[in-house]
């Protein structure tokens, strides 16, 4: 049953790790680049450098918990959800798109990715 588990989730944690940095770079530069509000602009900058904390925990070093990492992905993603409403209701489609987009990406990237100790 094991093997079955792993591959229904074929991303690895150190894939994982790159890919959720990617995705926080992306967070970080949307504002910028799309011309969000002050107040889209400060949430999708602190989505972003979390992502980017979470990506190095997970790309450079072995997770001490690895079931923790897996909770603050999870919690990021729902974040990044969250708060798209009430930018959405504040006229700041383009930030609520954008970080509503990156709490699905983030929720996928988390589905399918083994957590384990082991490569």
């Amino acid at each position: 049953m094991v093997d079955a588990m792993t591959a229904l989730r074929p991303i690895s944690l150190p894939l994982h790790g790159a890919l959720e940095l990617l995705t926080g770079m992306l967070a970080l530069m949307a504002p910028f680049a799309l011309g969000f509000s002050t107040a889209g602009a400060v949430v999708s900058i602190m989505i972003g450098v979390l992502a980017v904390g979470l990506a190095l925990d997970a790309s450079v070093t072995q997770p001490r918990r690895i079931s923790s990492h897996l909770a603050f992905d999870y919690a990021l993603a729902f974040a990044a959800i969250a708060v798209a409403l009430p930018l959405a209701i504040a006229g700041d489609g383009a930030a609520a798109l954008a970080l509503g987009a990156f709490g699905l990406i983030q929720l996928a990237l988390n589905s399918s990715t083994r957590y384990s100790a082991r490569a």
